[in-house]
């Protein structure tokens, strides 16, 4: 009972510093921050906070280090992960509410049944099938779709959860040979690398409110990642029972758009979430049954 717990508590600590992240993130691009600034000087204090921890545990190696060298691609697909997706995000939300972002976002839990199937060889019932076409309808509920509110960002988005699906997918596939730092660090060490490449073509001196804030975005983007990849470790059999605590994510990217960017949410916007959040606890919970 205990682990099934520490599993929910993990993962609505995902969906907490998810949502953070999100909100920095968006008043960070809405105010024209470079993504290069901001990732550059948030990898490398979450970076230096991560190793200096795996350094006091004394077992840096066996956490960073791949355990079967014939999967090296993992890393680097990892890696290429994490580039596309926190790039797209920063610029995404600066033209896409985060209420209308989370929601997108939450249409993971579809794509990662369907990846199980075709990679994991889980089994696929018809209940499945059925809640994953209801939850995209809960998606057009929310997006009422027209010229006038659907634009490119919100593909992007959509493309993003697809991309998270595979990456968890074969992290699952492959947990047996890196620990949950591990692929945290292999997520996040590639793109700081990236973003100084540009940042030294446009280096900067931030001020004390900017280091603070991309610092802070950079540790809770990290402590997000570890959570994620640490729930399902722990959980085991009850990751079934700990996904739908994940869908808290719209609570908080909801409550962060009302408070701090004045976004309001419609009856039909609810109704949609409702959708979402449910089909995708069905669709999560039928897996391989």
């Amino acid at each position: 009972m205990k682990i099934l717990f520490l599993g929910i508590f993990l993962a609505c600590l995902n969906a907490f510093t998810g949502s953070t992240f999100d909100t920095i993130t968006k008043y960070s691009s809405i105010n024209n921050y470079k993504w290069y600034h901001y990732y550059a000087i948030g990898g490398t204090v979450a970076i230096l906070i991560l190793v200096f921890f795996l350094i006091l545990q004394k077992n840096i190696k066996n956490h960073i280090l791949l355990k079967k060298k014939e999967y090296y691609f993992l890393p680097l697909i990892r890696g290429l992960h994490f580039i596309f997706v926190l790039i797209t995000v920063f610029y995404s939300l600066k033209y896409i509410p985060i209420n209308i972002f989370t929601i997108l976002l939450m249409t993971t839990p579809f794509f990662l049944v369907i990846f199980a199937k075709l990679i994991l060889k889980e089994k696929l019932n018809l209940i499945s099938w059925i809640a994953i076409v209801v939850g995209f309808c809960g998606v057009l509920i929310v997006l009422k779709p027209s010229t006038s509110n659907v634009n490119i960002y919100i593909f992007l988005i959509l493309f993003v959860a697809v991309s998270n699906a595979l990456s968890f997918t074969l992290v699952s596939k492959y947990s047996h040979i890196a620990s949950t730092y591990g692929f945290t660090f292999y997520g996040y060490a590639p793109l700081t690398v990236v973003s100084y490449i540009f940042f030294l073509n446009d280096p900067i001196i931030p001020s004390v409110k900017e280091f603070f804030l991309f610092s802070c975005a950079g540790v809770i983007v990290m402590i997000s990642m570890w959570a994620f990849n640490a729930a399902y470790h722990v959980a085991g059999k009850y990751s079934s029972i700990i996904s739908p605590f994940f869908f808290t994510q719209i609570i908080w990217g909801s409550l962060y758009g009302i408070i701090f960017f004045s976004e309001e949410i419609s009856s039909m916007t609810i109704i949609g979430i409702l959708v979402i959040v449910v089909s995708g606890t069905i669709a999560i919970y039928n897996r391989n049954k």
